[in-house]
């Protein structure tokens, strides 16, 4: 069938700059890898930028879909977004505009996972465990902060980030109040500040929607004596970190993060794929730290470590991906 990979390495197709850049993103030899291993497939792969010119350079290459046949061709969407709010939900909210078949969650689930404080917020709702936390933004005065009534130590996240960007963990007030100031003026966002837990970190990926959904088994993140207290940026893009497949934990507190990953995955209403991280705390309770409602699918991330230990190669893993988005549509 006709795929097209819609990405966003580059960042030039807009009209103006405004809002906050994206800085994440695949990089150009993880899409060769993945366009490749398509091809392999015996697919017809193009790929296209994620922007402004999108739609018109999509009509001439994927087929119409005729009402109630399956669609011969398809957008593997892996495009992050190149600015503003919600990033994420960019691309799948012109697919559904355009009527064009797409992998992964819809623009409403896309903009809810990226954002840290409504996802925590409705985890709470449906009775999921996740660290207390606060928000606090520019209008946050020191006294504010000084009275947020968490534990430290403390871990602050941008809100509307992701791959790890801007984490960091402060031990005491003065930190706290520092780090704070300057990663609100870097990433000009409001920020999550929750209780960090120093327990193992974990995530479990799933694939599939409804009656077919495959749970894989834990992965574990292993520090590797690295001294770092949670995965930085740097740190996962250098591969610094391992990864534990699966988790060398007891069967039952696989099955309760298994349990929870399932509930996490359904009460956002994610579709074909996404991942859900963990932390335990000191006596082994997991807590629901974020959805990653896309997920790196590369070969050196965790997703792929799951699905290789559940029987999947690349190429099936994809193809896997692939026929729950045909058989949704």
């Amino acid at each position: 069938m006709k795929i097209a990979v819609v990405h966003n390495i580059e960042h030039s197709g807009v009209i103006n700059r405004f809002g906050r850049p994206n800085k994440e993103r695949y990089y150009r030899q993880e899409i060769d890898a993945f366009i490749e291993t398509l091809k392999k497939d015996k697919h017809q792969v193009e790929e296209f930028d994620g922007d402004i010119y999108l739609l018109s350079k999509l009509k001439s290459f994927l087929p119409p879909i005729e009402r109630d046949k399956k669609p011969e061709g398809l957008i593997f969407n892996l495009a992050y977004g190149i600015q503003g709010n919600s990033r994420y939900a960019h691309i799948p909210a012109m697919l559904e505009m355009a009527g064009v078949a797409y992998t992964g969650s819809d623009p409403l689930t896309h903009a809810i996972a990226l954002d840290k404080e409504i996802t925590k917020r409705l985890l709470l709702q449906g009775g999921i465990p996740t660290p207390r936390f606060i928000v606090v933004d520019k209008e946050t005065s020191t006294e504010m902060l000084k009275k947020n009534g968490l534990i430290f130590p403390l871990i602050i996240k941008p809100k509307d980030e992701a791959a790890s960007f801007g984490i960091s963990v402060v031990d005491d007030e003065k930190e706290l109040i520092n780090n704070v100031l300057s990663t609100i003026d870097e990433f000009d966002q409001a920020l999550v500040v929750e209780e960090y837990l120093n327990g193992r970190e974990l995530n479990v990926a799933l694939i599939g929607n409804g009656s077919t959904l495959e749970i894989f088994d834990p992965v574990e993140i292993d520090f590797n004596n690295s001294g770092d207290r949670f995965q930085s940026f740097t740190g996962k893009k250098t591969a610094k970190y391992g990864h534990i497949c699966p988790a060398d934990i007891p069967e039952h507190l696989s099955q309760k993060l298994k349990i929870l990953a399932k509930k996490t995955f359904n009460l956002l209403k994610c579709r074909d794929y996404a991942r859900v991280d963990f932390r335990l705390d000191a006596n082994d309770k997991p807590y629901v730290l974020e959805i990653n409602s896309m997920a790196a699918i590369h070969r050196e991330g965790s997703f792929f470590h799951a699905a290789k230990h559940a029987g999947y190669d690349y190429q099936g893993m994809l193809h896997k991906m692939i026929n729950e988005t045909i058989d949704r549509y």
